[in-house]
């Protein structure tokens, strides 16, 4: 799809006799993008989810895509669920994948010449995906049952509406702190040093979307964002549609930039108005 993408795996790419440990360890300081292939047999096992923590831990700031062989999404479970997930018998998952890919590149594909080369070779690649998925094995876990999937988004709800409150406090606190004025018109010093506090808090809040829409820029790609408009209570990022695509694909993590920031933001497609967006809540 792109000759600058050099993959490495680890069945075929350390000899024999090298050290394994220590060959994976250089590599992943060298890579920008880890695929975790996911069946249901091996979602279970220890292994899968101790070695997908150490690769992202490792990434740090790259991505790390489980790409499910013989489930679909909501059967999908452990710490390895927290990650955006591509369905192997999606061809459009696929090719959201393969864009993000490419969009991790120094010397990126054009979108229309990606497309092409994707669906020339999409029947190739669909064709061995189905017979891995024939190959597994009969004795396989089933899909996860529908209880199993209400109580795990029951306790995500639950942590979500922790975290809600938890920032409800915080503003809050910095609400009163703000509208707390008790001066009088003969104690001018104060008046100066409330005037003083109030610019600064306006400085830090526009230090924080800085900071947000820096990060938004880096997992987007700077060449996906077309403009960007920041107000007092929002942030509004204008994308292309590689862009817009790309925020789709890591919505976990730009709300994770949001929540960290509180920042209110909205990522759009040039030209489509609301018609595809992305919205971020701190």
């Amino acid at each position: 799809m792109n000759p600058a993408i050099k993959p490495f795996v680890s069945s075929q790419d350390i000899s024999k006799g090298e050290r394994g440990l220590g060959k994976i360890a250089n590599e992943l300081q060298g890579s920008a993008y880890g695929i975790v292939c996911v069946t249901r047999e091996n979602q279970a096992a220890p292994w899968i989810n101790f070695e997908s923590g150490a690769l992202s831990r490792e990434l740090d700031e790259s991505m790390l895509a489980p790409f499910l062989l013989d489930l679909s999404v909501r059967d999908l479970s452990g710490p390895i669920a927290q990650f955006q997930a591509t369905e192997s018998a999606s061809q459009e998952d696929v090719w959201a994948l393969v864009k993000g890919i490419n969009s991790e590149c120094e010397e990126s594909v054009e979108g229309d010449r990606l497309e092409v080369v994707f669906n020339r070779f999409w029947g190739d690649l669909d064709a061995d995906l189905r017979e891995v998925r024939s190959a597994q094995s009969g004795d396989a876990p089933p899909g996860r049952d529908i209880p199993e999937i209400l109580d795990e988004l029951v306790s995500l709800v639950r942590d979500q509406t922790m975290r809600i409150h938890k920032l409800e406090e915080r503003f809050e606190s910095v609400r009163v702190a703000n509208t707390s004025h008790n001066y009088t018109i003969n104690d001018p010093q104060q008046v100066t040093i409330e005037v003083d506090e109030l610019v600064e808090s306006r400085k830090e809040r526009a230090l924080r979307q800085d900071r947000f829409i820096a990060q938004v820029r880096k997992l987007l790609g700077p060449s996906n964002v077309l403009g960007v408009a920041k107000t007092s209570k929002r942030v509004a990022i204008v994308v292309n549609r590689d862009g817009l695509n790309r925020a789709q694909l890591r919505v976990h993590d730009l709300q994770e930039l949001a929540s960290m920031y509180l920042v209110w933001a909205v990522i759009e497609e040039e030209g489509k108005g609301q018609r595809n967006r992305v919205i971020l809540n701190p």
